[in-house]
């Protein structure tokens, strides 16, 4: 037996079957009457200008929904320049033109519009129906990839596409400046054109990595121009995925290096030429200390001799001076003996338990006999320090800060010594009351032959005290920094770990 239909609701006109499905639509719709009055618009519509006008009301805005309008250039379009309007002016159909909407919120959106006239059976106009949808999106994307295309077509680099199978896809103009082959030329080959036989097991390697999702940065080879030449290039591979992420090949950003190369490879050479060099002047200075150092000695010797025999208060002053300029000699060819041993790594150290009090009350009572115009003040110096450590670098370290604190001071009259004694480390400062040095040079100050800038012509020195002493300091498993400020005076510190 065969069953009824069921029943169904039966809609009682057309047009009410239309706008329902209308309002089904993903598009935005709306209909005018030959005026222009809106008479129907469905929701997505309603959506896209962001507002819901009034059906058949003369006051509102003619020919279409929107708040505002503009031509795609950017310039006000009236409502009665719209596709609408000129659709219903001269009686005739306006498809795929462009329209940018503003919302009363000042949002806006581009819009495709398509629109037909609609006459009735006598053939008179009616009104008109506009199908439209928001492309904004896809303007955008379209954007985006116009100016990617610029990028790419543009760089010196060269950018290459390639599927799974190696097989080039895209070519731009860096490529083809690089590596000779028009994009002709290239497109449909594969990519192994342009490794050489010897490093094509880079590519299945390289292809691993990309079937792996992983990208490949700043991988430096040899690749092969046209002509058969080798170049360096460095590369740069990222995998390409469809919508489903799904690796489908892989972009390559090869950029020619040969100048770099050259670069790097000579700057390689020169550094090893001056490491060379440097070697060659460390030895020498060692040399030439060490020779200096018998004649002096035997100059120093002679003159003491001289000093002894002569009566006269104006020879012996005379004497008096030639001696202190012999030591002062002296003491700059140990600097340049110790700053040779520094640099060659044999500054020895002779390691003994002692106290530093005693130590440190010699150093003050060796500057002090020969500088009048400072008074060297310690601080809190405790008794019985007992330290292991190299007496005679330890007091190298002690008289050169002493020594410091008054040539960089000339219109103070006091130096401070302060010495804390610490659970593990005894911590020693010197203090001085003079120029200071500027923030900017304080991190060189340890540096060889480093001096400070603007220092006056009467202050010499070769800038090798310090380093020494840092030096020496560091052998005895310390640290020496300092502090200071500029015209305000500096303090410089050491710490040494106790026996």
């Amino acid at each position: 037996m065969i069953k009824p239909f069921p029943e169904v609701t039966v809609l009682q006109d057309r047009e009410g079957v239309n706008h329902q499905v209308a309002q089904l639509l993903p598009v935005a719709l709306y209909m005018t009457d030959q005026d222009g009055l809106l008479t129907f618009y469905n929701e997505k519509a309603a959506e896209l200008w962001g507002r819901r006008p009034r059906l058949n009301d003369p006051t509102e805005l003619p020919f279409c929904g929107s708040w505002k309008l503009y031509h795609p250039d950017g310039t006000v379009m009236s409502h009665a320049q719209c596709p609408m309007a000129k659709a219903l002016r001269y009686n005739r159909s306006y498809k795929g033109e462009e329209v940018c909407l503003e919302r009363p919120d000042g949002s806006r959106a581009i819009a495709l519009v398509n629109i037909d006239p609609i006459f009735g059976p006598d053939g008179k106009l009616e009104g008109a129906v506009n199908v439209f949808y928001d492309i904004t999106s896809y303007k955008a994307m379209e954007e985006h990839s116009r100016l990617q295309a610029s990028i790419v077509e543009s760089s010196e680099d060269a950018i290459i596409s390639k599927d799974l199978k190696s097989i080039i896809k895209s070519w731009n103009h860096g490529a083809e400046k690089i590596f000779g082959y028009t994009e002709k030329e290239a497109v449909g080959r594969s990519v192994t054109m342009l490794i050489p036989p010897d490093r094509l097991h880079e590519e299945q390697e390289i292809l691993g990595r990309i079937y792996r999702g992983e990208q490949v940065k700043h991988f430096e080879t040899i690749r092969l121009t046209k002509d058969g030449k080798k170049i360096p290039i460095s590369l740069t591979i990222s995998p390409i995925k469809n919508n489903r992420g799904e690796v489908i090949g892989a972009s390559k950003i090869a950029r020619d290096i040969t100048e770099s190369t050259r670069l790097k490879q000579q700057l390689q050479e020169n550094a090893e030429k001056l490491e060379q060099l440097n070697s060659y002047k460390d030895e020498f200075i060692g040399i030439a200390s060490h020779e200096l150092k018998t004649p002096l000695t035997t100059i120093k010797a002679y003159l003491q001799l001289l000093q002894r025999e002569l009566k006269e208060e104006t020879q012996q002053q005379f004497v008096t001076t030639t001696l202190n300029h012999v030591s002062k000699l002296t003491r700059l060819v140990s600097e340049l003996l110790d700053v040779s041993k520094v640099q060659a790594g044999k500054l020895a150290f002779n390691f003994e338990d002692f106290d530093f009090d005693e130590l440190l009350k010699e150093g003050i009572q060796a500057i002090q006999q020969t500088n009048q115009t400072h008074q060297i003040i310690c601080e809190d110096c405790p008794e019985n320090t007992l330290i292991r450590a190299d007496r005679h670098r330890l007091e190298q370290v002690i008289i050169n800060l002493l020594t410091n604190a008054i040539k960089y001071s000339p219109n103070a009259d006091k130096v401070i010594i302060h010495v804390t004694k610490e659970e593990n480390n005894i911590l020693v400062s010197v203090k001085d009351f003079g120029m200071g040095i500027p923030s900017s040079e304080l991190d060189k100050l340890f540096s060889r032959f480093f001096r400070v800038e603007g220092l006056p012509p009467n202050i010499q020195g070769l800038g090798m005290g310090l380093y020494i002493s840092n030096e020496i300091i560091k052998g005895h498993q310390g640290k020496m920094w300092v502090e200071s400020e500029w015209n305000k005076g500096s303090v410089f510190y050491f710490r040494l770990p106790l026996s």
